[in-house]
């Protein structure tokens, strides 16, 4: 015989409320989507798979593309946001006046290349550029790197060796030379 106390039945309520909310949650894929675009898109004839699909992709013309590629550049090239060590997707996103999924997909699909790559390959060629300067020699590496918008002398160093394939002590040396 089970004792029923408050614990024995609180525990109970719980087990049937997680049972419950998972065999709901397997059969509603679509719980999170606002009830509009549900409503329309059942209305259009289309079933939930379709409701996420055309949910998930924004969809950029190739003016528009041309156009964000232009802004992205001039934003990265001339006005240099990437030394902002603080740079996330919302910020460029923001100075570009689109959304940050827009700015994601519009990465991912059109340059064929994620957020933080994009940003640590500015960043890299930053630091190799001050580093061929005579000047760079009064400098750190790591005062280099974090006036070039990187946070830590760890992730500069690691990104750094990926992406030339020496340290940044080997391509100081082969400049001052």
């Amino acid at each position: 015989m089970i004792p029923w106390n408050i614990g024995t039945v609180i525990a109970f309520l719980l087990i049937l409320l997680y049972s419950y909310l998972g065999y709901k949650g397997i059969f509603q894929s679509n719980i999170l989507l606002p009830g509009f675009v549900v409503n329309e898109s059942l209305k259009e004839g289309g079933n939930d798979k379709n409701v996420i699909t055309s949910i998930s992709s924004i969809g950029i013309t190739e003016e528009e593309a041309s156009d964000l590629k232009i802004r992205l550049y001039e934003l990265l090239d001339v006005k240099k946001l990437y030394l902002n060590d603080s740079l996330s997707l919302t910020d460029l996103a923001e100075a570009m006046d689109i959304s940050s999924r827009k700015l994601s997909e519009f990465l991912n699909k059109n340059l064929d290349i994620n957020f933080y790559t994009l940003i640590n390959d500015y960043r890299v060629a930053e630091v190799q550029e001050r580093l061929k300067e005579e000047e760079s020699k009064k400098y750190t590496l790591l005062g280099l790197a974090q006036d070039s918008g990187f946070q830590s002398k760890a992730s500069f160093n690691r990104i750094f060796k990926n992406k030339t394939g020496m340290s940044p002590s080997q391509y100081r040396q082969m400049y001052s030379q």
